[in-house]
């Protein structure tokens, strides 16, 4: 009866040690605090309303500061999983820092963009598993494709506005 006891005691303090540690890990947060802001995607982008909806939809959540934390993001070790995930989109591109890119960037981030909606590979297929909701339909990717294609020609013709100088402008040709 002792060793029923014991068996006991020792399973109830293990489970108590891994309730601990579980609540416990919910705290640490290894690519830093989760953090909201309310900045508007794509600041000082020429960008229809339609395109800003769907990106909304469909890429803020890991790719700006306005992500929506769902509760298992806040349960290890799936919240590690989830915050990395974030901190590498993030890092390779922030729709809530666009005005904070110089202009060579934005173009160079715009023609990754169209590529990745073109081919269909984002959102990634994970995240959608979880968030059918998300995912692009045909429309919506043809039309993010034709505004980054419409975005870059923009930058470029205001490279190119920048570039001429003033003693070129009024040369007769």
């Amino acid at each position: 009866m002792d060793m029923k006891k014991s068996l006991l005691r020792r399973r109830h303090y293990a489970i108590a040690c891994a309730g601990v540690l579980s609540v416990a890990s919910a705290f640490l947060h290894p690519f830093g605090l989760k953090t909201n802001s309310a900045r508007p995607l794509l600041s000082g982008a020429d960008v229809d309303p339609a395109v800003v909806r769907s990106l909304e939809k469909s890429c803020q959540n890991c790719h700006s500061e306005r992500t929506e934390w769902p509760w298992y993001s806040y349960v290890a070790p799936m919240s590690w999983l989830i915050e990395k995930d974030v901190h590498d989109a993030r890092s390779h591109l922030n729709l809530s820092r666009w005005g904070e890119y110089d202009a060579r960037k934005q173009h160079d981030l715009l023609a990754e963009l169209a590529a990745v909606v073109r081919n269909r590979r984002m959102p990634l297929p994970r995240y959608t598993l979880l968030h059918p909701g998300t995912k692009p339909t045909p429309d919506e990717f043809e039309r993010i494709y034709q505004w980054t294609r419409a975005e870059r020609r923009r930058l470029t013709s205001l490279a190119s506005a920048h570039s001429a100088t003033p003693a070129d402008a009024g040369v007769a040709r």
